[in-house]
Parts: structure tokens; C-alpha cells; sequence
């Protein structure tokens, strides 16, 4: 009867002991804000953009995602120990599949403003960059400033701030507006814009791709202003953002992000 009864006591404080751990693993981490599944992130479902060269397109030959952004965050969490699978989300889509949990963090050239700042958390700058205009190859002017294309019908993204800033100011004929680089590129060929703007390293991309026919990227042309991009997490994900920004003070540091910046000739 004894022996019977202290295995049952015995037994009885293993669960309790048990249920007390079980406890601690959760409220420590509540405790702590991270609330979240990333407590310690292993897999981290990434969105990605499938054809903004450089930043980050989906390679139609080897089928994987390359560019700036995923490079880096490879490079990240090889530092920080997480792996990355990306999936092939239209830029538009990005910030809702993010908020929605369809994805964990937005790896695309995407720039923090106060509107999406609002709904998404983002990491330090990874680089900066200012927008750029092709203009029509056989246009041989020699345009430095936005003021040399006063009067002209010119092209822009929808939906980017840079559209916005260009509509203020109010000395252009007509600013049209397009869902694709490949869209503007192909007016401002056939004359009916004069010229389009776009992410100073994407029209280098693409004029190095030969994908520019009919166009040549204006060198030396002065942006409005320059821009970061940087990495997008669901608000209060802090632990993933922590990580992510943890990561690329390393890889500012040792080089790594300088040479990837340079394999791909990003910057302006």
C-alpha cells in the first residue's frame, strides 16, 4: 500500500512539475513581447517580386530567386541561423500577404514610407538609391534635372510616391502612369512619353539585359531625392526584425553586403 502510494505522489509531482515548465514556456516568452511564433526563427517564408531586376526577380533559367535583397538576406541568416524559402508575390501584394501571415517577411526593393509604416515594421536601410529616366535613344539631349523635362509628357509607377511628387509639381504636360517598367518603356520608344522613371538600378539592369530597346538610360540625371529600401516584418514581429537587423549590422561590417552591392552594380 505504501509503495503504491508514494509512486502515485511521486507521479502526481512529476505533473505538476511538468505543467509548471509548460507554463514557464509559454508565459516567458509573452513576457519577453515575443508573443509570436519567432521566439527562435529556423524557416522564414519570404515574398519576393518576380521580375524587378536587380533587387529581386525570379531567374527564368535557373528557376531560383536571385537579386540585392535576397542575397542579403541569405547572407543574414547564415549569421543569424535561418534558412529562407521564397515565394513569388506581385509588389502590389506584398504588404497584405505579410500582414495576413501568408508570408513572414518581405524581401523585394521596397521603400519605407509613412503610409506603409503604418501597417508593417521594416529593418534598417540595406542601401540607397534615387530614381532614374530613360528617355528615347535617338533623344540626344542632355538631361541633369527634372526641370530640363518642364513641359514633356513623362511616365512613372502607379502607386509610388515618385508619381505623386512629379504630379505636385506641377510642370509637366501629362504624367502618365503604369503598372510596368516594361509598359513605360515600351511608350517612351514609340514616342509617346518623352520619359519614364523608374529605380535608377533596375533601368541599368535592364539596359545591361538589353531588355531597353529603343531607350537609353540618362547617366548623371539628378533624383528628387535618394532612397532606402529595406526588409519588411507584420508589426510586432520584433524577434524576426531583431534578428534581421542584428544580421546586417554583421554583414556591414565584414564586407559582405559591400560585394553584394557591387555584384550587382547597385547604386546610382
Amino acid at each position: 500500500m505504501y509503495s503504491y502510494t508514494s509512486q502515485r505522489v511521486c507521479r502526481s509531482r512529476v505533473c505538476f512539475f511538468r505543467r509548471l515548465l509548460s507554463a514557464a514556456a509559454i508565459a516567458i516568452p509573452a513576457a519577453l513581447g515575443a508573443g509570436h511564433a519567432w521566439a527562435a526563427p529556423v524557416n522564414v517564408s519570404a515574398g519576393t517580386t518576380p521580375s524587378s531586376v536587380p533587387n529581386a526577380f525570379l531567374d527564368m533559367k535557373t528557376h531560383e530567386i536571385q537579386g540585392v535583397m535576397p542575397d542579403v538576406i541569405r547572407a543574414i541568416g547564415k549569421r543569424e541561423g535561418f534558412d529562407v524559402s521564397f515565394d513569388v508575390i506581385p509588389f502590389s501584394a506584398l504588404i497584405q500577404s505579410v500582414v495576413s501571415d501568408k508570408i513572414d517577411l518581405i524581401v523585394a526593393g521596397m521603400t519605407p514610407t509613412p503610409k506603409r509604416e503604418e501597417v508593417i515594421d521594416f529593418s534598417q536601410p540595406v542601401a540607397f538609391f534615387g530614381k532614374g529616366i530613360i528617355v528615347n535613344a535617338s533623344d540626344k539631349n542632355n538631361y541633369r534635372t527634372i526641370q530640363d523635362l518642364k513641359g514633356t509628357v513623362v511616365g512613372a509607377g502607379v502607386g509610388e510616391e515618385t508619381s505623386e511628387e512629379l504630379m505636385k509639381l506641377g510642370i509637366f504636360k501629362e504624367v502618365k502612369l503604369y503598372n510596368t517598367g516594361a509598359d513605360m518603356a515600351r511608350d517612351v520608344a514609340l514616342g509617346r512619353i518623352a520619359a519614364a522613371f523608374n529605380d535608377y538600378p533596375v533601368w541599368k539592369a535592364q539596359e545591361a539585359a538589353g531588355t531597353l530597346q529603343g531607350c537609353r538610360v540618362v547617366d548623371g540625371f539628378t533624383p528628387l531625392r535618394r532612397v532606402p529600401i529595406a526588409f519588411g516584418v507584420k508589426k510586432g514581429n520584433a524577434a524576426l526584425l531583431a534578428k534581421i537587423n542584428d544580421g546586417l549590422a554583421k554583414i556591414k561590417a565584414d564586407g559582405t553586403l559591400d560585394g553584394i552591392l557591387k555584384k550587382w552594380k547597385f547604386g546610382d
